[in-house]
């Protein structure tokens, strides 16, 4: 655990701090993809979306802590189906979000947090963990191949 940070589960009060992270997550996303939305214009509709799915799919989310502030937040999914009929029987773990403000990046938090999501996952009886990461973020990316993620599919796009 980074020296200076809490994760523990999230709890009422904490939307002000992961609207604040959603936010700065898509502003940071929109650098590498500019069709996406402003964070502002999305972030409440984002955040209800993912209660929904973890009340759907076994999921939690998980908040980072700095002193009372909410630095970062993890989204799991325990319990996410396979939904493609090439795709085998059953379900998937999966990290939806996972987002740390950029004055706390490099601490290791978002390490504690995959660490978090990965831990909660297993215990809902997960097999697999799953997490997407667009292809022009190097940074998360080494983080997830870093903690044992290694690719899976890719998606290319081409603009017509």
């Amino acid at each position: 655990m980074s020296l200076d940070s809490v994760i523990r589960e999230c709890r009422s009060g904490d939307e002000i701090g992961i609207r604040r992270c959603i936010v700065a997550l898509q502003e940071f996303e929109r650098t590498m993809e500019p069709r996406l939305r402003p964070g502002e214009s999305m972030a409440d509709e984002y955040f209800a979306q993912i209660r929904r799915r973890c009340r759907e799919a076994d999921g939690q989310v998980f908040v980072a802590l700095a002193g009372s502030a909410v630095v970062g937040f993890v989204a799991v999914l325990a319990r996410e189906a396979f939904t493609d009929l090439e795709d085998p029987p059953g379900t998937y773990g999966l990290v939806t979000d996972l987002v740390v403000l950029e004055a706390h990046r490099n601490e290791g938090i978002g390490r504690d947090l995959l660490e978090r999501a990965e831990a909660f996952a297993r215990a809902a009886g997960a097999q697999e963990l799953q997490v997407g990461v667009l292809a022009k973020n190097a940074a998360a990316r080494r983080l997830y191949l870093s903690v044992g993620f290694a690719p899976h599919q890719e998606i290319l796009a081409k603009a017509i």
